[in-house]
């Protein structure tokens, strides 16, 4: 019970420190740019509304329909070969060697590019989760092999959106 206390409490110990790193790179506190998955970005209208008077509002239909962030540090896991042949949320059966991921609101079929350790991999939503407070992508067994993640478990990644 020791043991779990403390990689818990290391855990949430290193989440606070890249929270800290991030908003003291920020100049004179400024909270532009700002914007987690899922949130609206810049001055852009909210759907259904219209665009502000002399401004262009650029409509992409293939675009994911939550506005997210180009890029985002998150703390990523794996799902192992245990979870082979069930299937994803999205109706695929889970396959461990695919380059898949699992995130809690993006769409379907969301191409990320994940990066971890100078290492970086593609791969498609097709699945929810994770379910573990404070881990924000789960990785197919694949993926997190190619950015060394396995002897780690859990770590903090770079996910940019394609």
């Amino acid at each position: 019970m020791k043991r779990a206390s403390l990689i818990v409490c290391f855990w949430a110990a290193l989440f606070v420190s890249f929270a800290i790193i991030n908003a003291d790179a920020l100049p004179d506190g400024a909270t532009d740019g700002i914007v987690g998955f899922g949130a609206s970005q810049g001055s852009a209208a909210p759907q259904g509304s219209a665009a502000p008077q002399g401004s262009a509002a650029p409509q992409d239909s293939a675009a994911p329909q939550d506005s997210v962030a180009n890029s985002q540090t998150m703390m990523a896991s794996y799902y192992d070969y245990s979870h082979a042949g069930n299937m994803t949320a999205n109706g695929d059966i889970f396959n461990p060697d695919g380059f898949t991921a699992a995130h809690r609101t993006m769409p379907f079929g969301t191409q990320l590019l994940v990066s971890h350790g100078g290492n970086s991999v593609q791969v498609t939503v097709n699945d929810r989760g994770p379910y573990v407070e404070g881990i924000d992508l789960d990785l197919s067994q694949a993926a997190a092999e190619t950015i060394g993640l396995m002897d780690l478990g859990v770590a903090p990644v770079e996910v940019t959106v394609l």
